[in-house]
């Protein structure tokens, strides 16, 4: 959405910076997320439904990510 709503304003939507900064985000929510369920013993659903939504979604982009980056897609 921000690429299609602010690609004249902002060019730098259109580059490989908006994915990188997403990936970013994603990692450090999902390395968070594993702090706070081994380190810091934290078990409520809300928790753990953030957890397995989070990890393998972070996983998965930054493998898309840098897959795509090496192949030059």
């Amino acid at each position: 959405m921000l690429t299609v709503a602010y690609r004249d304003t902002y060019p730098i939507t259109d580059t490989w910076v908006m994915p990188a900064i997403a990936a970013v985000l994603i990692s450090i929510a999902a390395i968070l997320n594993a702090f706070v369920m081994w380190r810091l013993r934290e078990r409520s659903i809300l928790g753990i439904a953030a957890a397995v939504v989070t990890i393998p979604l972070a996983l998965m982009f930054i493998l898309v990510f840098v897959g795509e980056g090496l192949t030059g897609a």
